[in-house]
């Protein structure tokens, strides 16, 4: 009796532990994902943001940005040509000051305005000319035009300086010299084991070459209990400066508890490339509570089986002693 007391305990214990780990994992996975709204952007805007174009030996090209002052007040605007090279494999800040090989073309670009004022609200166009050499460099070339604002005589006087620079990248394929395509995918990396979030799949691109080169990624997340699509991110696009590794990192924020099959599809060259991994997000403790669930009952199975065995050798020793007195 003693020893069916006991085990009655144990398995109440081994259903209430069992109870709150579902209860857990139903909040868990309940959770709902927070929204941040933002305000309307007042300053200096260009656009486009980006022009890519191919130039030939001794070509003459022209083109335009817009700038606009969408602010409350008037604007002292100064235009410039940088540089644009990559120095950081995160292409956290791209060096805009410092020339490359890759970057000599800032030094063929003239500009049809250097300083304007803008009043609130007023946009230009600023025209630029590209005086291409008869003998380039082979490969791309990068250059920046930059619109930023300068101090009104007010905040000069006060000596109080308040700038901003935006630029509108350049990127220009020299169509007539030899152009050399090299790079590969490396450093794929999905963790098995994510317990916080986000939930990361991670990639690094290496471009040996002298051009740049685009590659487009995603992420798709199913269950790994019913296959059900739980989440999949936007395609991303971006470029990779020639002769640099850039490293990329998709991220799901709002992840729940669970077993999941993870897809990382990486596009590069016209190229897919796929990443599959089983990930468990289970945090430590419940993978904990949920062992010691188990090797209770297992417990509880293997007491109980000799407990019964016990019963059934009493039983037959008592019917041995009945039949031996007779």
């Amino acid at each position: 009796m003693k020893r069916e007391s006991t085990l009655k305990f144990i398995s109440k214990r081994i259903a209430l532990l069992v109870a709150f780990v579902a209860v857990y994992l139903l909040l868990a996975l309940g959770g709902n994902a927070a929204h941040a709204e933002g305000g309307e952007f007042k300053g200096l805007e260009i656009s486009p943001a980006s022009n890519r174009i191919e130039l030939g030996n001794g070509e003459v090209y022209t083109g335009e940005m817009s700038v606009k002052n969408s602010t409350d007040a008037d604007m002292n605007v100064k235009m410039s040509v940088g540089s644009y090279s990559i120095e950081d494999s995160n292409y956290g800040s791209p060096n805009y000051d410092s020339p490359s090989k890759y970057s000599v073309i800032k030094d063929w670009i003239q500009l049809d305005k250097n300083e304007f004022v803008l009043s609130p609200d007023e946009s230009t166009v600023v025209r630029y000319t590209i005086n291409t050499p008869a003998n380039p460099p082979a490969g791309m070339q990068f250059a920046t035009i930059f619109a930023s604002t300068t101090p009104s005589e007010e905040l000069e006087g006060s000596g109080i300086v308040a700038t901003s620079r935006i630029g509108m990248v350049v990127s220009a394929l020299m169509k007539d010299g030899e152009t050399i395509e090299q790079a590969s995918i490396q450093n794929e990396k999905i963790d098995g084991y994510q317990p916080t979030s986000p939930l990361k799949a991670s990639f690094a691109i290496k471009n040996e070459g002298n051009v740049g080169v685009d590659v487009s990624y995603s992420m798709t997340v199913k269950s790994a209990i019913n296959g059900t699509e739980v989440y999949k991110s936007n395609t991303d696009s971006n470029s990779v400066y020639p002769e640099s590794t850039r490293n990329f990192t998709v991220n799901w924020d709002q992840v729940g508890i669970g077993f999941y099959n993870v897809e990382l599809n990486i596009v590069l060259n016209g190229k897919n490339h796929t990443v599959k991994k089983l990930v468990c997000t289970v945090p430590i403790w419940i993978i904990i509570l949920i062992i010691i669930a188990i090797l209770s009952l297992v417990a509880y199975a293997v007491i109980n089986y000799r407990m019964r065995q016990e019963a059934k050798g009493s039983k037959s020793k008592k019917t041995t002693k009945k039949s031996s007195k007779k």
